[in-house]
């Protein structure tokens, strides 16, 4: 995250995320791989002349949502209520974690998410790491308190390359890692146009009951060996194992045996199942593999490598 500010401005800025390994899992001690992104989420704080609390946020297509509060964050008006009284929730629940009191009299906020926000890629995350700067609390203290989480997605916010996360007796650790296969210009990322709550999912997988030790020890090891593996081969074998284990786990079909199941290659789902992103590693030309997606109605798609902030590999 980078932070700029002047006499009467701040400005913070938090990476977008992806979860290549460990979905579900991750919440039960799995050590899991993340990736921060390009795209991510900036905010500026400026003081104003009037009383009001204000809060606009746009993306790429332009305004998204608004609110305006009393300086008690009393709602005043909005164009999504929902939206207006999560927002309050989140600064209310910071305003109590905060040492030092924040005020909110006389302040405009304006936040820029630079990707769509059905997309998946973390504006919750930015959002919480942005405001948990401003205010100086801890995110991950923050999360837990409004959208819960493995806290991944706040640690891909600060971090500037590929990363090893797990949360041990609650304890959230990251450790940044190098993830530079061979075969790396052969991933892609695939848009389902299924949003998920990630949410919900979280709710309907901690409330499943014991978890088998070995599940959270093999997906630990196939974490791992992503970022050694140097046989495309092998690499295919790990996303299948890596399907079917998820997938024992949550009673769910992988996707590439319900949608992708002609595709040359290996395709993996990405964060909550059944909606956002898909992972697939193909064994065909960009030419060929978008024009397999796009046939089936899947028309956004991205070359991973073109989209992870990775400054150990900055070219």
């Amino acid at each position: 995250m980078q932070q700029e500010s002047n006499r009467n401005s701040l400005k913070f800025h938090a990476n977008g995320k992806l979860l290549l390994s460990g979905e579900y899992v991750v919440l039960y001690g799995a050590k899991a791989l993340a990736v921060p992104l390009k795209y991510g989420q900036s905010m500026e704080i400026n003081e104003h002349s009037g009383a009001d609390f204000t809060w606009k946020a746009t993306h790429p297509k332009g305004d998204w949502f608004e609110a305006r509060f009393t300086p008690q964050l009393k709602l005043l008006s909005t164009n999504d209520k929902a939206k207006a009284l999560k927002l309050k929730e989140i600064l209310s629940e910071a305003g109590k974690q905060a040492k030092n009191p924040v005020g909110f009299s006389g302040i405009t906020v304006n936040t820029h998410l630079q990707f769509a926000p059905e997309w998946g890629w973390g504006s919750s995350s930015t959002l919480i790491s942005n405001i948990s700067r401003w205010m100086d609390v801890d995110p991950y203290k923050l999360l837990e308190k409004t959208f819960g989480g493995s806290g991944y997605d706040i640690a891909c916010a600060t971090n500037h390359s590929p990363l090893f996360y797990s949360v041990t007796n609650e304890n959230p650790k990251a450790e940044t890692t190098i993830f530079s296969p061979p075969f790396a210009d052969k991933f892609w990322v695939v848009y389902l146009n299924r949003k998920q709550s990630s949410a919900d999912s979280i709710r309907k997988h901690t409330q499943s009951g014991p978890i088998n030790p070995s599940l959270i020890q093999r997906i630990s090891e196939i974490t791992e060996l992503m970022t050694s593996e140097r046989s495309e081969n092998n690499f295919i074998k790990l996303m299948k194992e890596h399907e079917l284990l998820i997938g024992k786990f949550t009673g769910m079909e992988p996707v590439q045996s319900r949608i992708f199941h002609n595709f040359p290659g290996q395709v993996k789902s990405l964060g909550a199942w059944g909606g956002d992103f898909i992972l697939a590693l193909s064994q065909t030309s960009p030419t060929e593999t978008k024009k397999y997606f796009q046939t089936k109605g899947f028309h956004v798609l991205f070359n991973l490598s073109d989209i992870i902030l990775d400054t150990n590999h900055a070219t």
